[in-house]
């Protein structure tokens, strides 16, 4: 699991290298999008970088997310998506 997650920050640090740059954790807790939890980091994702990451991880991983039983609207945090990949390899 541990490879997933590099590959999926890789692939975060990818679309946005201000991420690598910043004090934000890219750790399996921090949310894409916004955190419903105080505290929790955030990455602050828009939908255009959605998207790029979802292409970006089909290519790497070799699969349509849209062929699997993975939900896109489940995946909330890093984790979330680390979890989901697992299961592709």
């Amino acid at each position: 699991m541990t490879d997933v997650l590099n590959v999926v920050t890789r692939a975060i640090t990818g679309i946005r290298p201000d991420l690598g740059d910043s004090r934000t954790d890219i750790t399996r807790e921090a949310a894409l999008f916004y955190a419903a939890e105080p505290g929790r980091p955030v990455l602050g994702l828009d939908s255009m970088e959605a998207l790029e990451l979802i292409a970006v991880l089909e290519r790497e991983f070799g699969v349509e997310l849209a062929e699997t039983g993975i939900r896109i609207a489940d995946l909330h945090t890093v984790g979330d998506v680390v979890d989901a990949l697992s299961g592709t390899r």
